[in-house]
């Protein structure tokens, strides 16, 4: 594996991990107090913390 790869992974993982996002766990409770919009609310995050990792990994190779 690429060195440089697996180093940016590793420190986008350790903010996501860092932050409490681990498990999606904070993130579900906190959003599910508010009904289906707060469901929509979790996926919503989920995408956007897919879709900003991966503009971030392209911005910094």
């Amino acid at each position: 594996m690429n060195r440089k790869i697996f180093q940016i992974a590793s420190a986008y993982m350790s903010v996501i991990v860092g932050g409490g996002f681990a498990s999606g766990q904070e993130v579900l409770q906190f959003f599910t107090n508010f009904g289906w919009m707060g469901v929509a609310g979790t996926v919503i995050s989920g995408v956007l913390f897919a879709f900003l990792g991966m503009q971030i990994a392209r911005i910094g190779t």
